[in-house]
């Protein structure tokens, strides 16, 4: 018995934070590189949830396929939302601090119209894959869903890709030099904002890939489903250290075992009671994260 339970643990918890960790580097990546506080970060995530959902009931495609549709759509979406309601107020702000509040106040009220249009679109009744599964997996006598193994390994392979692309690419290492001297990247002849557009679309693409694999993980989709994981995402980013990749894997990793390990053992509605516990104990340790610079 508590052999099952530690590997139930070890397991679940490692998909809950591969999970909470892509959920999270979208906005992570937004944040860092833009300083726009994108509090509608979680809408966008139901968005994509959607989107999946619509994909496997309208045109039977498998909802982990799916990402292939929903990423460069939510990529152009978020294309759409910088250059109509962000672009002029990026130019305008005199400094990161203006920037992020007026980002914030206009996030809020983006928050707002996209889950409102959602339910007279969609209605506010839950939605779910009722006919999808990939079965059952046997691992030393504690069964678990193929599905939930696959939202894991997808979860990393993304973050494994965007870490490579920052790393390595044109376009990657320029979003690293707007972060750290952004007069210096001009300099050298890197646009930043353009590089800023790239960077708030990237974290839209993300969020809503988090939300394609969420909407599988869960199967109930709504309107309303995109809150928590805003919250989740603010949590992370604030105990990964702005803009730290490393820091956002981590984290997700210490909630997902937080949560996993309160659910199994203590108390499911206690979970974000630890979580945030947690999460002051850290910040006073580590005001700036766990892996600021």
């Amino acid at each position: 018995m508590i052999l099952h339970l530690t590997l139930d643990i070890i397991i679940g918890g490692a998909i809950l934070g591969a999970v909470y960790s892509l959920v999270a580097v979208g906005l992570n990546v937004q944040y860092g590189v833009t300083r726009i506080l994108n509090v509608a970060h979680g809408e966008f995530l139901m968005i994509g949830a959607y989107l999946a959902f619509f994909c496997f009931t309208l045109f039977g495609m498998n909802p982990f396929a799916s990402i292939i549709v929903v990423g460069p759509f939510m990529f152009l979406i978020g294309v759409l939302v910088y250059l109509l309601l962000l672009r002029g107020m990026v130019k305008s702000s005199r400094s990161g601090e203006e920037l992020e509040f007026r980002s914030l106040l206009l996030c809020f009220g983006l928050y707002f119209v996209i889950q409102n249009l959602a339910i007279v679109l969609w209605t506010a009744n839950y939605r779910g894959y009722e006919a999808f599964s990939l079965g059952m997996i046997d691992i030393f006598g504690v069964s678990f869903e193929i599905n939930r193994i696959v939202i894991a390994l997808i979860s990393i392979i993304i973050n494994v890709f965007l870490y490579l692309f920052l790393r390595f690419t044109k376009a990657g290492i320029a979003m690293r030099a707007t972060v750290d001297q952004p007069e210096g990247a001009q300099l050298v002849g890197v646009n930043i904002f353009n590089i800023y557009a790239i960077s708030f679309s990237l974290g839209i693409l993300l969020a809503a890939w988090a939300g394609t694999l969420i909407s599988v993980l869960y199967s109930t989709i709504n309107p309303f489903m995109g809150t928590p994981y805003t919250l989740i995402a603010l949590v992370l980013v604030i105990l990964a250290g702005i803009g730290s990749f490393k820091g956002n894997i981590a984290g997700g990793f210490v909630f997902g075992y937080l949560s996993y390990i309160t659910m199994r053992v203590i108390h499911p509605a206690l979970t974000l009671v630890i979580i945030y516990a947690a999460l002051i104990l850290i910040l006073l340790i580590r005001p700036k994260g766990l892996f600021a610079r």
